[in-house]
C-alpha cells in the first residue's frame, strides 16, 4: 500500500504471505531451485500444472511446518512437457527445444533454468517418481532406502538440486545422536 506522506511516499507490500514467499524465495538457494510455493499456493494453481513435492520444511520466523513442492510443468495436452525445474536443464540430449518467449524467462543464477524447456514428459515423471519415493522413506525416517531411492534419482538427473540436497541429509542423519523427523529447517533468512 501507500505509505508516507505528501512529500515523501512509500510503496510496499506487508503481511505474513509476503514474509512466507521471502522465506520460500531463500530457501531455493539449498534446494537448486528456480521457484517453490507452499501446499496452499500449489491447491489454487489448478490442474494445468504439475509440481513436485520437495518436502516438509520450517523456515525463520514461522513454527508450522510447511510443505514446499517446485512448479515442474505447464500442461500442454500432450507428451512434452513445458518445464520450468532446473531438472533436466543439464541433460541437452533430453531436451527438445528452447521456447524463445520473453515472458517466460525466469531468473538464472549459478546455471539453474533460465527459461521454459520442453523436454520428454515420460523423463521428467520417472525422476519425479523416485525422488517421491526417496522423499516418503526420507520423512518415515528410513533413511538407507530413501538414499537407494535418490541416488536412482540421482542417475536420472544428477544436477537435480533436491535430490543432492536430500542425499547430503540422508548422510547427515544416519550420525550417532541425530535426533530425526523428516523435516528439513532453515533457520536463517
Amino acid at each position: 500500500g501507500n505509505f508516507g506522506c505528501e512529500y515523501r511516499i512509500n510503496y510496499t507490500v506487508l503481511g505474513d504471505g509476503v514474509n512466507l514467499a521471502s522465506r520460500l524465495e531463500a530457501a531455493n538457494k539449498p534446494f537448486g531451485t528456480a521457484a517453490l510455493v507452499a501446499d496452499s499456493t500449489r491447491s489454487k494453481a489448478g490442474s494445468d500444472y504439475a509440481f513436485r513435492r520437495i518436502g516438509k520444511i520450517t523456515v525463520p520466523g514461522k513454527a508450522e511446518v510447511l510443505t514446499v513442492f517446485e512448479p515442474l510443468y505447464r500442461i500442454p495436452g500432450d507428451d512434452t512437457v513445458m518445464c520450468t525445474a532446473n531438472i533436466l536443464c543439464s541433460q541437452d540430449a533430453m531436451a527438445v527445444s528452447l521456447e524463445s518467449s520473453s515472458a517466460s524467462e525466469l531468473s538464472s543464477e549459478g546455471g539453474i533454468l533460465n527459461a521454459w524447456r520442453a523436454v520428454p514428459k515420460p523423463a521428467l515423471d520417472g525422476l519425479a517418481q523416485k525422488y517421491e519415493e526417496g522423499l516418503d522413506h526420507f520423512i518415515a525416517g528410513d533413511l538407507q532406502l530413501a538414499e537407494m531411492a535418490f541416488m536412482e534419482a540421482s542417475v536420472l538427473a544428477p544436477e537435480d538440486g533436491p535430490t543432492k540436497l536430500l542425499l547430503e541429509l540422508c548422510h547427515e542423519g544416519k550420525k550417532p545422536g541425530v535426533r530425526w523427523d523428516g523435516v528439513i529447517r532453515f533457520e536463517h533468512k
